[in-house]
């Protein structure tokens, strides 16, 4: 019985001892706040050593370790792990060794061969890295923040940082570099004896961006090398030196303040007078203020030298505009006050300034008419205003406007309903009061649009055929000129867009749509038009009925299109003007193109055509260029190419440019621009400083 108890003894103790080895090598004790999980665990209890082999896992409370083998020491704390090393810390970066010293708090490492994951999947390699408490120091080392996947050329980063030592301070959240040079391409083109940028957890800090260079024959050559200054989280300021090499410099300053009252954006610049010309400037504001009533943005505008931004390409504005603007909308009313100030810079020797004080609209929009079925608004505006030639006017307009939709069941014809009636009171004094105006107007109006669409659809397409015709009853008056008629008015029921005017006399619009929308997702609409006067006034020189309309919208699928619009002359149908905007977009090449031509028979002949495109070349390499040129004169107005490179970590463009515009001292010019942006530093401006003479893609 003795003998019996013995063994069962034995065997609780030994199962005892079991339970415990498990225990201690998946969870260690509590205050060691560590815990490892191997294929197989070794316990020394005398010197509190473990050894752990096969997939070893390390969870603490700084530090999560995969290895091939770990040896850690629980009195000193300290961890030795070799083969196939992979850490990752507090702070969300990946290390990676073929050894590795550390303790269990991870405030040290000692390792060799590191390959560093930052949280932003940037990396970091080098020959040894000593880390004492938040501090990394890493020998040998590369830095890029490029993805390996995106390379344009095998084992080539876009860009990387090589430096001596590379320090990144977790405290400060900064990488320094002692001795860096900046590889593009694997090619050195910078070399800085120090360097530092935030790491990856960082969103802003102060610091100098990425230069941009550019060459110019009027400007000569230029760097601008721009310094962010980050003041707080909610505002920041831009300062951009420009160094020319022909002209002045000019120093420019963006900043950016964002709070609970809304948002500031200030925009400015200034030369330093080398020629003793006077100093030239610019100052552009805008910000939106929250309030509880409507939107209020305010903007400035303005400069002390007419040509001085364009000549400085620093924007192509040829009219500034400063001024402020309220909208409220509620229900089914609208409140707009807008009041603006607007300077002409290319206008010489006579007034360039007039001012809008204020324009002031109330709409009262779709109110239902229970007796009749239709649907009633009314337009109100007031508006006071001085012109370039320095008359001032005023103006009252209250336009009432009803409109009902009746479909006829039986025949599907669709009549599209609507009588407006206008009042306009206005004054205008000029400088030479003898003609001074004062006059009360009412513009009456009625008309109809009735259509008939035919619909017939088949396995391939649908189609709609839609005859249209437009009664509109309206008397002749003296105070609205004889409205041209194009494609965007062939089936309006007023052409004329002066907030005085109303166009005049009894007229019919008539013409046919016609749709097909086939199932490989494209379709067509035409439309042919025209318009004709009834019993037209004697003094309208106009004709009495206009020429044909034609406009065609084709959609090849969701990134083709063409719109084409012709003006036939209807006695012998000549082309008199024609306009064609075009955008196609097919594997890696992108086209658009606008040609307007107006047919020199009939008016002062003009023909221009712009372009523009971007090829994709290789991946992230792209080809791109705009122009505009005069067919009339056979010359061209301006226009440029270059190339761009741009993935998640490096943007190259080079551009040349040649510009034909001339103003006082703006002349012909042409230039180079090269701009290298390195991802993570950003840049204040876009890519490059081309300019763009046609539609951009």
């Amino acid at each position: 019985m003795k003998t019996l108890l013995k063994t069962k003894n034995f065997y609780f103790v030994f199962y005892i001892f079991i339970v415990l080895v498990i225990f201690i090598s998946n969870n260690l004790k509590a205050e060691q706040e560590i815990k490892i999980i191997a294929n197989e665990v070794f316990i020394n209890q005398e010197k509190e050593i473990i050894e752990a082999q096969g997939d070893v896992l390390i969870i603490g409370k700084k530090i999560k370790s995969k290895s091939d083998s770990v040896i850690y020491n629980k009195n000193s704390g300290e961890i030795d792990a070799n083969g196939n090393v992979s850490v990752l810390d507090e702070f969300g970066n990946h290390y990676f060794f073929e050894n590795l010293k550390t303790n269990d708090d991870f405030t040290s490492l000692d390792a060799t061969n590191i390959k560093m994951r930052l949280k932003d999947d940037s990396r970091i390699v080098g020959r040894k890295i000593i880390k004492d408490e938040s501090l990394n120091i890493i020998s040998d080392a590369e830095y890029t923040p490029c993805l390996k996947e995106n390379y344009l050329i095998e084992n080539c980063p876009g860009w990387k940082l090589k430096a001596g030592k590379v320090f990144h301070n977790l405290d400060t959240k900064t990488i320094h570099y002692d001795h860096a040079r900046i590889h593009i391409f694997n090619l050195p083109v910078f070399y800085l004896p120090y360097f530092a940028h935030p790491d990856p957890s960082v969103n802003k800090r102060t610091g100098f961006l990425m230069p941009t260079i550019k060459s110019d024959d009027q400007l000569g050559d230029t760097i601008s090398l721009p310094f962010f200054y980050n003041i707080s989280s909610n505002k920041d300021l831009t300062i951009t030196p420009n160094f020319q090499g022909n002209e002045n410099n000019f120093y420019e300053l963006d900043y950016r303040h964002l709070n609970k009252f809304g948002h500031l954006n200030i925009n400015s610049s200034i030369n330093d007078n080398d020629d003793n010309l006077g100093s030239r400037n610019h100052f552009f504001a805008d910000a939106d203020i929250n309030n509880k009533y409507g939107t209020l943005k305010s903007y400035i505008q303005t400069s002390n030298n007419d040509t001085y931004m364009r000549k400085m390409k620093i924007n192509d504005l040829t009219v500034l505009k400063s001024g402020i603007d309220f909208e409220r909308s509620y229900n089914n009313t609208n409140l707009s006050i807008e009041s603006n100030a607007y300077k002409h810079l290319t206008r010489q020797d006579s007034e360039q300034w007039e001012y809008l004080y204020p324009l002031l609209k109330y709409d009262i929009n779709s109110i239902e008419d229970e007796d009749f079925g239709g649907r009633v608004s009314l337009n109100n505006i007031f508006r006071n205003y001085k012109g370039l030639d320095n008359s001032y006017s005023s103006l009252f307009s209250s336009q009432l406007n009803w409109t009902k939709v009746d479909v006829n069941s039986s025949s599907g014809i669709i009549f599209d309903n609507h009588l407006n009636f206008k009042i306009v009171s206005s004054s205008i004094d000029y400088k030479d009061s003898t003609k001074d105006e004062e006059k009360l107007i009412f513009y009456p109006q009625m008309g109809s649009k009735i259509s008939l669409p035919l619909i017939k659809t088949n396995i391939k397409n649908s189609q709609t055929l839609t005859p249209i015709i437009m009664p509109i009853l309206a008397p002749y008056n003296n105070y609205t000129n004889a409205q041209a008629v194009n494609n965007s008015n062939i089936f309006s029921f007023n052409r004329a867009s002066g907030l005085d005017e109303w166009e005049s006399g009894p007229r019919i619009n008539y013409g046919v749509e016609w749709y097909i929308d086939f199932k490989n997702d494209i379709d067509v609409k035409l439309t042919l038009g025209q318009s004709a006067k009834i019993n037209k006034n004697k003094s309208d020189k106009s004709e009495e009925i206009s020429d044909y309309i034609l406009t065609t919208r084709m959609n090849l699928d969701s990134d083709k299109y063409i719109d084409h619009s012709i003006a036939l002359n209807r006695n012998n149908v000549d082309i008199k003007e024609s306009n064609t905007n075009a955008y196609f977009n097919y594997k890696n090449f992108q086209f658009a193109i606008d040609h307007n031509y107006t047919s020199s028979k009939y008016s002062t002949g003009a023909e221009q055509i712009r372009i523009g495109g971007n090829i994709e070349l290789v991946n992230d390499f792209s080809f791109n260029f705009t122009g505009t040129r005069n067919l009339n004169t056979n010359n061209n107005i301006g226009y440029q190419y270059g190339i761009l490179y741009e993935n998640d970590c490096l943007g190259i463009d080079f551009n040349y440019y040649r510009d034909l515009t001339e103003d006082r001292d703006i002349s012909i010019s042409d230039g180079l621009s090269l701009t290298i942006v390195l991802k993570p530093f950003g840049s204040t401006k876009a890519y490059g400083n081309k300019k763009v003479f046609g539609p951009q893609v």
